[in-house]
């Protein structure tokens, strides 16, 4: 397992600047740590012309889904690298706020339920709607691998349970960047790999690493 804690051009809320998984690990131009996950790694990505691929993306081994906003060039763009992608129509385009997932199963908004059949045939696993902390973006509120979940520190216990059972692992609650409960906003990771922003404290690294079963 590495652990690093940076940030993104100053930027504390490095989740908005990347998507990751077992497979690939796609960050904004000018990402300074690149090196870190040991698999398919794209330098120069943007999604509807912003650096914001956190934010409008989200995915599994499987694929990743983007928002019908994405531009062509963008699109030739993963093409020409070989990662697995699907555009989904939809007039929700901050998938990355809306879909909690990895390789077991996901978790998304209420707001896209008419859509869960489609993101299911994307990403290959079960797709089911719920809430983290009462609200409708669990994207947002959660950071998930294939070994854990991490949710927003007000997120319910029937919520914990609920996610855990649909994703395949156990998990916890918790925070990051000195207290932020949006804790997909300071973390990218994957089964082997973490990153958080510069601001999370011990504690709350302590918490995460081990929602995210990278303690024994």
């Amino acid at each position: 397992m590495a652990l690093e804690q940076t940030d993104y051009r100053g930027e504390e809320n490095i989740g908005f600047y990347g998507v990751v998984s077992d497979r690939y690990a796609l960050f904004a131009p000018g990402f300074k740590t690149r090196d870190l996950f040991d698999n398919h790694v794209m330098e120069e990505v943007r999604l509807s012309g912003t650096p914001l691929i956190g934010l409008f993306a989200a995915g599994n081994s499987t694929a990743v889904i983007v928002p019908d906003i994405v531009q062509e060039h963008e699109e030739t763009r993963l093409q020409e690298e070989g990662i697995e992608y699907r555009v989904l129509e939809n007039r929700y385009t901050a998938l990355g706020n809306l879909v909690l997932c990895n390789d077991n199963g996901c978790i998304v908004s209420p707001h896209l339920e008419d859509r869960t059949d489609d993101i299911s045939d994307i990403l290959e696993v079960p797709v089911e709607t719920g809430t983290v902390a009462g609200l409708n973006i669990p994207g947002s509120c959660g950071v998930a691998t294939n070994n854990g979940v991490l949710l927003h520190r007000d997120a319910t216990e029937e919520e914990l349970s609920h996610i855990e059972d649909v994703l395949g692992v156990a998990g916890d609650i918790g925070s990051v960047n000195f207290g932020s409960p949006y804790v997909h906003s300071g973390i990218l990771a994957n089964a082997t790999d973490l990153l958080i922003g510069p601001n999370t404290t011990g504690p709350e690294t302590q918490r995460i690493q081990d929602a995210l079963g990278f303690l024994d």
